[in-house]
């Protein structure tokens, strides 16, 4: 009976902890370090598996009302619940693995094992809610021995909570201490938020449903107004401002971006660029080159309150439409000029690895690049939940850390403020500063 007793006690306390950070608020995201000691500390794997299950369904749901805005026409509530439950059982699997009714000795390697299994692919393609996010709320400024700490935190306490013998106790008390000296060391000594660099401004906008072909020329204009008005040396703009990139968008910013050169100005604007070696690439070139662009972007000009609205569509129903791959960017133009591609799409909604079309992935591509004198690390959107993306760029020293999103599809739910605080703990774990553009 006491042990039904203390298993129902931490089934109760893993789902209280996904319920916490699920409100995306800091101390959710602080407190889930404990997710571990609440999944393996039942008697047995099953109850294991039931406590992280637990965890993760209750830390995942907004993926519901989320998916089925996202996903809109294109699935039913079904599919958003399917998503949801399929998410939640795949991600308690490495907890239930790390299970042992052996010597609990063993979770001081059996626990940051089971980390790792959410920052290495595939796993960690859809590593969400992952215990170790919050480490920079706990250690700050600690970088690579923080995020260690984090990880090994949990294993450390499960060993002492039931040691095969006083020998094991003594040895792992110091320990833990040395960890929570760590973590009050961090708090007391940790260094003042560091201030992006001089002249660089990100900006949240509010254009809503992009898909809506006046709405888009609208967001575009207003872009445009807020840079002539701009003293900023980069100008930062959220993802997929421009749903996408041809020769028609080209000129219609030919003249801004003259001027931005003038200026020794970069925008760097979220975009979608079609691939290439994309078919849907080619022929969007080969259609423009039969039109008069000045012509056209005249009658837009004069017309954009007059276009009839469309159908308001999901954003992946939009990917759908497209038959050939695509890139999701950071579009640098101006003084300078470069991409950097997302590396992480959202499976099934943009990156389809069953199907033709979408975004493809690029766990192997660039962490960093450089921006006149800094090291940028660029996470899109969907990375910022992820662990793999923010820790792959953080090998590589970066100066600055940015965040590009398009929460509008998420408005309602918690998402946003989760992609935003869970930002913030990896630049106050590795002590980067950071920037954010988000549209709404």
């Amino acid at each position: 009976m006491r042990a039904m007793c203390a298993d129902g006690i931490s089934f109760g306390c893993a789902v209280g902890l996904g319920l916490a950070i699920s409100t995306g608020y800091p101390a959710g995201l602080a407190v889930a370090i404990a997710m571990p000691v609440a999944c393996l500390i039942p008697r047995s794997r099953k109850s294991a598996f039931r406590n992280a299950l637990g965890y993760y369904s209750a830390g995942l749901w907004p993926m519901i009302p989320g998916a089925q805005r996202y996903l809109a026409h294109s699935s039913s509530t079904s599919t958003a619940i399917l998503w949801w439950l399929c998410s939640s059982m795949l991600l308690a699997l490495p907890w239930t693995l790390a299970w042992t009714a052996s010597s609990r000795v063993g979770y001081l390697w059996r626990v940051p094992l089971a980390n790792l299994a959410y920052v290495l692919p595939p796993l960690a393609i859809i590593g969400f809610i992952t215990p170790i996010t919050g480490a920079g709320y706990l250690f700050p400024g600690a970088g690579w021995l923080g995020l260690a700490a984090a990880a090994f935190l949990p294993g450390f306490i499960l060993s002492l909570l039931n040691p095969t013998s006083g020998a094991s106790r003594a040895s792992q008390s110091p320990a833990v201490a040395a960890v929570i000296a760590l973590g009050l060391a961090t708090q007391v000594l940790a260094p003042a938020h560091m201030p992006p660099p001089a002249g660089w401004e990100a900006i949240d906008t509010n254009f809503g449903d992009l898909s809506q072909p006046a709405q888009e020329f609208r967001g575009m204009e207003a872009i445009q107004q807020r840079v002539a008005t701009s003293s900023a040396r980069v100008l930062i703009f959220p993802e997929s401002v421009v749903p996408r990139w041809s020769e028609a968008s080209a000129e219609f910013w030919r003249q801004t971006l003259i001027e931005c050169r003038a200026r020794g100005q970069v925008l760097a604007i979220g975009a979608g660029l079609p691939s290439s070696n994309s078919a849907d690439g080619r022929a969007t070139e080969a259609r423009v080159g039969q039109y008069d662009v000045a012509s056209a972007i005249e009658t837009l000009r004069a017309g954009a309150r007059h276009f009839p609205p469309r159908q308001s569509t999901s954003r992946a129903a939009d990917d759908d439409a497209q038959t050939d791959s695509y890139e999701n960017t950071l579009l640098f133009l101006g003084a300078q000029s470069s991409a950097f591609h997302q590396r992480v799409p959202v499976p099934g909604g943009m990156w389809h690895p069953l199907g033709r079309g979408g975004v493809p992935v690029h766990l192997n591509g660039p962490a960093v690049m450089e921006l006149g004198h800094e090291r940028l690390a660029v996470v899109i959107c969907y990375e910022q939940i992820l662990v793999f993306p923010i820790l792959a760029s953080m090998l590589q020293r970066p100066s600055v850390l940015v965040g590009i999103s398009n929460m509008y599809w998420f408005s309602g739910t918690t998402i946003p403020r989760y992609q935003e605080s869970a930002i913030r703990a990896w630049a106050k774990l590795f002590d980067v500063p950071y920037l954010t553009a988000t549209n709404f």
